[in-house]
């Protein structure tokens, strides 16, 4: 069984991941809400260098050897194609790396939003992706007993699984930070709005999809609130707050869950999603005092964030569907 498992290799890969979007975040910070320009080499870019080395460890590590399983075993397949994707999204990152560093040469000095920058969120965001369906599988076969694993080995997969989807959370919505703080228009802050609630929603579904007992939606909130309460406070010297962010996701679990056994699951996490929409401005505390300050009227600042839920529930649903038939085709069902 354990030669399907590439657990070592998605574990060392999802925190390099995760420490992409933690440097991310922090030059977003740096350049976005408080206006200031950092050098060429800065401690956001070394952390960033730093983690893709570490993804890219973990991605040579599991495809370096690639045995076939043993003719009886029950899993038919090596849990590779993770690791693929994110070697890929690593590539990406590379590519858009070196078009960066030679795009700052030749111009001297800061762009604000490149092509390049969007090519580096994209790697990012690949890099999570596959990091995301490796550990689903791992975590997959733990649950049903293909492999057993002592408790605390249990955990920590089920803490990285965490990490991972929080990573592609907190990379989507510093991307669209991003983009908000340069251009701050009422309208682009009502567009915004929409992708972040969308992409809150496009990452918890799917969560729950993997993890349906309820604290997996908790954790994620936790970790993701964490994340920017420790970078704004600590980094941004911004005022002390209370990160009311996690209460809204608590009440998307508490409602989804027993909702899903009467109306079922694509029903209930639509619903249940619409919820955090119209908590969008706690759910996003303190980033909507920075970037939404909202002079557009109250309907469509509701709306929008609403409306927004509700698609990145729906896309939620349908891309874990069609991402768990890509990669494991029949063998889904089994897991």
């Amino acid at each position: 069984m354990a030669l399907a498992s590439r657990q070592p290799s998605y574990l060392i890969a999802g925190l390099g991941g995760f420490l992409q979007v933690v440097a991310g975040w922090l030059d977003v910070f740096s350049h976005s809400l408080y206006g200031r320009v950092n050098p060429g080499w800065n401690i956001a870019s070394l952390l960033f260098y730093a983690a893709v080395a570490c993804t890219l460890f973990g991605v040579w590590l599991g495809i370096r050897v690639h045995p076939e399983p043993p003719p009886l075993s029950p899993i038919r397949f090596v849990n590779l194609a993770g690791l693929k994707l994110a070697g890929l999204g690593c590539l990406i990152e590379i590519v858009a790396c070196v078009w960066s560093e030679t795009v700052h040469r030749i111009a001297g000095g800061e762009l604000g939003l490149v092509p390049p920058y969007a090519l580096l969120a994209i790697g990012i965001l690949t890099v999570n992706l596959g990091v995301v369906i490796g550990l689903t599988i791992e975590y997959g076969m733990i649950r049903r007993e293909f492999l057993v694993v002592s408790a605390s080995r249990r955990a920590m997969v089920a803490f990285f699984v965490l990490l991972a989807f929080s990573s592609i959370w907190l990379a989507a919505s510093a991307s669209l930070i991003y983009l908000a703080g340069m251009f701050m228009t009422p309208i682009l802050s009502l567009v915004t709005a929409f992708m972040l609630a969308l992409f809150a929603t496009f990452v918890l579904v799917p969560l729950k999809k993997v993890m349906p007992k309820i604290g997996s939606g908790i954790g994620i909130s936790v970790i993701f609130s964490t994340v920017a309460f420790v970078l704004l406070v600590f980094y941004g010297k911004s005022s002390s707050y209370v990160p009311w962010g996690i209460l809204p996701i608590a009440l998307f679990e508490l409602i989804l869950i027993p909702l899903n056994s009467r109306v079922g699951f694509k029903r209930a996490a639509m619903f249940s999603a619409g919820l955090v929409g119209v908590f969008f401005g706690i759910v996003y505390f303190p980033f909507t005092l920075y970037l939404f300050p909202w002079s557009v009227s109250l309907g469509p600042a509701i709306l929008c964030p609403v409306a927004g839920s509700i698609v990145g529930a729906l896309l939620g649903n349908i891309t874990y569907s069609r991402l768990s038939s890509l990669v494991l085709g029949d063998v889904t069902a089994s897991l």
